[in-house]
């Protein structure tokens, strides 16, 4: 078997590859970011399918509470990449009763002078935490139904919102958003 010789020209320079071919990669660290709600987005996966993700509020799989889940497009400052992300606040119909938040306010009133425990308590006064960051996003005092027995979201859509990521509870390969505000933090910067 004859191999030859090959009369290849010789490399002029090396040119710099490091900007060529893969987009850039460096993860979002942990902190705080801008983002913007959106009604839905869309994402194609590696196969080339494209997927349509909404944010809607919808009961929960079991049935016994509902989800609602916004669509975030988080961008980082500091290179304007983007980051697709979903936010989500389960909620039971029982925490938004009269009763319910009654009881919430004055636990969170022995909370404070007493030291007392939230016990059973401690779920709705999360919960309700963050309806009332969602509802200041909004710009509103307080959401309505939206006719389907939950609430109605569409004020939040196309609103900006101030995210903290953090380690992903599942799979500390990725970042999840552990907090949501309608102001930019005071104590931490903007990454």
């Amino acid at each position: 078997m004859d191999t030859g010789t090959f009369n290849l020209p010789e490399i002029p320079s090396i040119p710099d590859l490091s900007g060529f071919g893969t987009p850039d990669s460096t993860p979002f660290l942990d902190g705080w970011y801008e983002g913007t709600i959106v009604e839905q987005r869309t994402s194609t996966d590696r196969n080339g399918n494209e997927r349509t993700f909404a944010s809607e509020d919808a009961p929960s799989t079991n049935g016994d509470s509902r989800n609602i889940k916004l669509q975030v497009i988080v961008k980082r400052q500091s290179d304007e990449r983007t980051a697709n992300m979903r936010y989500m606040v389960n909620y039971r119909p029982a925490d938004l009763t009269a009763e319910t938040v009654a009881a919430v306010v004055a636990q969170q009133a022995k909370v404070k002078s007493e030291g007392a425990q939230w016990d059973e308590l401690f779920r709705p006064f999360v919960t309700l935490q963050r309806l009332h960051v969602l509802q200041d996003v909004a710009g509103v005092r307080q959401f309505q139904r939206n006719g389907n027995g939950g609430l109605d979201i569409h004020g939040l859509f196309g609103k900006t919102v101030y995210v903290r990521l953090a380690e992903d509870d599942r799979d500390n390969r990725y970042r999840m958003i552990k907090a949501v505000s309608a102001t930019p933090p005071k104590k931490a910067p903007v990454l």
